[in-house]
């Protein structure tokens, strides 16, 4: 598998997504004075030798807890890694229903046995960042294959038991650090340089409750980044077969996203700890990348490859969709395509299109809470309850509230104006 996909360079992919970028509106990007964060998901069909790219993220940015919405409507994470990946998720909706509908042009055929969708063969997704991954990533021993006897420094890491106590592991001196908050320690300095512990996002404001991209990307390198409800309509989890950076040290990244879980023994056959193909790109800088004479820039976009008429391209700004009126902000029409919400939505509709073609009751869909339609994927859960056993014990848990919204409690509000 690893070198299947050698031919398509770190560099081509690069270089789509930053082409792809150029050809975006002007609307939220970065100004002179400002930079940005690019991440992108390429598609690529061996059968046809093509490739394009299908998803595009910018952004930097992390909403604090007491901002996070109990309807769906905020995004919490908009870092460029989080935005791609959801835009992933509403193209991989588009073509769900294509398949439905008999459209050949789908990535997907349905399987009448399985009443599932899976991927044409051939097909296959590749992810760009142009910058480290939040987190675990970014801890880099630069003096690792330094000479021996070279004095070392002692620095803490969390053990794979599910208790608070630290041990410790030398590391060399000559360490890049991360911004990303620890877990599970009761330690004073939450951004010790422990390797391989979860993180939650950076930031000098008020804590998020979202975690790094290293452990997000960590995550979906187990159970798929299709996500609990996609899931229910898939018949395999979908992987990022080559992740490509346009930074950092090779050994941190493969650290961070699946050697530092390789260890530990996990048996759910459907999900398996993936090992993606890791690459630098050499092509050079993205023209808006981190400049310590710049601000980041405070807006997110996203894009993904889907009719024009569906509105592919959003910017958001503290979660919600840009330039909305302040009588319409507290409502579903300002909450991004990629949100929570209208995910939740688009998925409900699908069901609801065809009931028949999947193993899902569509009783009542629209009384069901979110919470409880991510807990009818009973595979997916079940491997994430595992992996979190295993791996992630300490992943923070979003309160219920978040997530016990249901599509009707937000229409019904919307009415009235009062959506929050």
């Amino acid at each position: 598998m690893r070198n299947k996909f050698l031919e398509l360079k770190a560099e081509d992919i690069a270089k789509m997504c930053f082409n792809k970028f150029k050809t975006l509106p002007k609307t939220g990007k970065p100004k002179n004075d400002e930079w940005t964060v690019l991440a992108g998901v390429v598609l690529h069909n061996d059968l046809s030798a093509t490739s394009e790219v299908v998803s595009l993220g910018c952004g930097t940015k992390c909403i604090g807890k007491s901002k996070l919405c109990s309807k769906g409507l905020i995004l919490n994470d908009s870092h460029a890694e989080v935005l791609a990946r959801r835009g992933l998720l509403r193209y991989f909706y588009i073509h769900i229903q294509k398949a439905l509908e008999n459209d050949s042009s789908s990535i997907f055929t349905w399987v009448f046995e399985s009443k599932k969708c899976k991927l044409r063969d051939g097909i296959s997704f590749h992810f760009l960042s142009t910058q480290t991954p939040c987190g675990d990533a970014c801890i880099i021993d630069n003096k690792k294959d330094a000479i021996d006897g070279e004095p070392l420094i002692k620095r803490k890491k969390l053990e794979d038991d599910s208790s608070k106590s630290l041990s410790y592991v030398e590391t060399s001196g000559d360490v890049v650090y991360t911004g990303a908050k620890l877990l599970g320690t009761q330690h004073t300095d939450l951004i010790e340089q422990i390797t391989g512990a979860v993180r939650t996002k950076p930031g000098r404001g008020e804590r998020t409750l979202s975690m790094s991209c290293s452990d997000k990307l960590a995550k979906w390198q187990v159970i798929g980044v299709q996500g609990a409800l996609l899931d229910m309509l898939l018949e395999t989890p979908i992987y990022f077969e080559t992740l490509n950076f346009c930074q950092n040290d090779h050994g941190a990244l493969e650290r961070a996203i699946w050697k530092r879980f390789e260890n530990h023994d996990y048996t759910n056959t459907k999900y398996a700890l993936h090992k993606p193909l890791i690459r630098i790109c050499s092509l050079g800088e993205f023209a808006h990348a981190q400049d310590e004479k710049k601000q980041p820039t405070p807006n997110g976009l996203v894009w993904c490859s889907i009719p024009e008429y569906l509105k592919p391209y959003e910017v958001s700004v503290n979660g919600k969709r840009q330039g909305v009126t302040s009588k319409k902000l507290n409502t579903a029409q300002a909450a991004l395509a990629i949100s929570k919400f209208h995910l939740f939505k688009k998925f409900v509709e699908i069901v609801k299109l065809k009931p028949q073609s999947f193993n899902i009751c569509c009783d009542d869909l629209e009384n069901k809470s979110y919470l409880e339609l991510k807990s009818m994927s009973n595979d997916y859960q079940n491997a994430w309850s595992e992996m979190k056993c295993k791996y992630f014990k300490q992943w923070s848990a979003k309160p219920e509230n978040l997530i016990k919204f249901q599509l009707k409690d937000v229409d019904v509000e919307e009415n009235k104006g009062i959506a929050k």
